[in-house]
């Protein structure tokens, strides 16, 4: 089966890479993809794109900067013929919005993926979301890779009610052969501020911006530091926040315990050379594929109760999930890790297990492929009511 994979565009980090992952493994699920961007080539996609092509997709692109573009409809019903494909899987918004009534006109069937857990939004981004549920809706199957992202988004339609039938959730997924238990590198601990072999190491994965709740690690660390004077605490990642993050730490009289390790692009490594994986998102998340690369990883992890991060998180057994934004509640996950060997062991074993039945790129791509030969059994959905 050929499926015409439809994005906004090619973003480093955003929910276009992980195609890169699925067609890694779509040949063994039963289908083939071809991707195809509505922007034209930029400067951001110049690291995106050799990503998809070492998973042996050629990126193809068009020429539609907005949702309104006159020239949008012919480019895309051109593109949609000229590929062959049977079904047309739109990833996004714009791509959604524009692809399911060009994919109509051409007619083909279409599946959707939203990616995000909606939330606040100005005036013309929430007119623009409304525009994108309604086409989804009239598609096939719109998906969605959490359940809180598929709750959200049904709190917020227009006309309140029950939603479609047709919205369903498909988790995304990870491939777990890059990502499997193995020895913890000394190097790798000592870069991430654990050089001793009775040092306990806990990371933080992930970029430094607001939402990710880096603070909150931070004005915990102080208690956790006493009770536990081994305990390393790894901050993996960069950006805006850096310095203010680096300012916080000086105050709070914790740096010894504290290196902020910067970018890594040995993330396997990083959660292999950790005891215990922090992802303490203040806001929600999605569907965080660190906590899948770490439970591949067998490491157990203190999370957030938000967004889909229950989704991965099997709390007590996988990992211990906390209440967001509370600096005591995450101390008392941690501590209860920090304490136990038996138990961080036994998680860790448990979250492998789980992300192998539920979140690896296979079961992600057999997911879909059941609901692709659903599209292509089934009748073609008109735009009109």
């Amino acid at each position: 089966m050929r499926i015409l994979t439809l994005v906004d565009g090619y973003r480093l980090g955003g929910a276009e890479t992980l195609l890169g992952t699925l067609a890694s493994v779509s040949a063994d699920a039963g289908f083939e993809m071809e991707v195809l961007s509505l922007s034209p080539p930029s400067t951001e996609t110049t690291a995106a794109v050799p990503l998809l092509e070492r998973a042996g997709l050629t990126p193809r692109f068009l020429n539609v900067r907005r949702l309104v573009d006159p020239t949008a409809p012919g480019q895309l019903v051109r593109a949609v013929k000229e590929s062959g494909c049977d079904v047309v899987h739109a990833h996004l918004e714009m791509a959604i919005s524009l692809g399911v009534p060009a994919a109509a006109i051409a007619g083909r069937r279409t599946v959707c993926t939203f990616h995000h857990v909606a939330g606040p939004t100005n005036r013309k981004a929430r007119l623009r979301e409304h525009v994108a549920v309604a086409a989804a809706s009239r598609s096939h199957c719109a998906i969605f890779v959490s359940e809180a992202s598929r709750q959200a988004f049904a709190s917020r339609r227009l006309v309140p009610g029950a939603v479609p039938k047709s919205w369903t959730v498909t988790h995304n997924g990870v491939d777990l052969e890059d990502f499997r238990p193995g020895d913890a590198d000394a190097t790798i601990r000592a870069a991430l501020g654990a050089p001793r072999p009775d040092d306990i190491l806990v990371t933080i994965p992930g970029v430094l911006r607001t939402f990710k709740g880096h603070d909150v690690v931070l004005r915990a660390w102080p208690g956790i530091a006493t009770r536990f004077p081994d305990a390393r605490l790894g901050i993996v990642g960069d950006g805006q926040l850096r310095a203010n993050l680096e300012q916080l730490t000086d105050e709070l009289g914790i740096r010894d315990t504290v290196t902020f390790a910067g970018a890594r692009h040995d993330m396997a490594d990083v959660y292999r050379a950790s005891d215990i994986v922090v992802v303490p998102s203040t806001s929600g998340d999605n569907l965080p594929t660190v906590l899948i690369e770490a439970g591949g990883c067998a490491r157990p992890v203190v999370a957030s109760r938000i967004g889909g991060i229950p989704d991965i998180v099997e709390n007590g057994r996988t990992g211990i999930l906390v209440p967001h934004s509370d600096p005591f509640a995450l101390a008392a996950g941690l501590d209860r890790l920090l304490g136990d060997v038996e138990l961080r062991s036994e998680m860790g074993a448990a979250a492998r297990e789980r992300m192998l039945e539920r979140f690896s790129a296979t079961v992600w791509a057999e997911n879909l492929m059941r609901i692709y030969e659903s599209a292509a059994r089934g009748r073609t959905r008109t735009w009109a009511r």
